[in-house]
């Protein structure tokens, strides 16, 4: 017997596309359409697309039915292990990439709180070589995770990195009064690379003096910048950053102020960091 399919998109914040029978589009449909659970559609909608997908995954051959199943079978702890695994579930449907906003939902269907510093977490498993950047917002899973969801499988140890930045930074977990505005510190800013490709320790201060100035703070002390670098996902610790700006106060890209003590950024520290995008860097 065969069975009539019909092909159900959505989109907004529920993304679905996928070839379905004729009751259950019409399930979905009267979900959509009811009064009653108006207010409860986001909820509900995922966990009956999911119910929908399971039997359709056994046929096809494919492992992991769900997000939660995603979470489970890759044995992710860590935030940016879920991330990974997660975006892994996301690209077994055959697509080449993901965005965060996608991982975000992904982590509401599996019941799960998404990373309250997302952009750092992510930044993390970037770092670790889990997941690369295809093109601009738009992420894929390496080769480094074969097999996540084969049911043993570990994740690599973390890189010493890791540790240093956790230990570089003991002493400066209380956000900075400065920061007491901002709410969420994204390690990317339009118009000059991530913060994840600055390579040493300096561009790495500067782009936080920058991102300082692009939040209306006119400078930071030194403590304000070792805090930030580790929000943002690889911390200089504050030992260092008088050192690493050195070359750039050369250069006349940092100045330093001596009333409050802090360092700032110049119109050619500004400059410097765009010319870096324009170079591709």
């Amino acid at each position: 017997m065969t069975t009539n399919t019909v092909n159900l998109k959505m989109s907004g914040k529920i993304t679905y596309d996928d070839s379905i029978s004729v009751d259950q589009a019409a399930n979905i449909i009267l979900l959509l359409n009811s009064e009653e659970n108006e207010d409860n559609a986001e909820t509900k909608m995922p966990v009956a697309i999911d119910s929908y997908r399971t039997s359709a995954y056994k046929n096809s051959g494919r492992i992991v039915t769900s997000a939660q199943d995603a979470l489970n079978r890759s044995n992710a702890k860590t935030n940016p292990e879920k991330i990974v695994a997660l975006g892994k579930y996301i690209m077994q449907d055959g697509g080449n990439s993901f965005t965060a906003q996608e991982i975000k939902s992904q982590f509401h269907r599996a019941r799960e709180i998404a990373p309250k510093n997302f952009s750092r977490d992510l930044n993390c498993a970037i770092r670790e070589g889990w997941i690369d950047e295809a093109t601009p917002g738009n992420y894929y899973i390496t080769n480094k995770i074969n097999g996540i969801f084969d049911g043993n499988f570990k994740f690599p140890k973390a890189g010493s990195h890791v540790s240093r930045t956790r230990s570089a930074n003991k002493a400066t977990k209380e956000k900075p009064e400065v920061f007491s505005e901002i709410d969420e510190f994204s390690p990317q800013i339009e118009g000059i690379p991530d913060y994840a490709k600055m390579k040493t320790e300096a561009d790495r201060v500067l782009w936080a003096l920058y991102f300082a100035k692009n939040n209306n703070i006119n400078g930071l002390k030194t403590s304000a910048i070792a805090w930030l670098t580790n929000e943002l996902g690889n911390a200089v610790d504050s030992k260092n950053i008088s050192r690493a700006a050195r070359s750039h106060r050369a250069g006349n890209r940092i100045n330093h102020s001596t009333n409050d003590k802090t360092l700032r950024i110049t119109e050619n520290g500004e400059a410097f960091l765009k010319e870096m995008t324009v170079e591709g860097v």
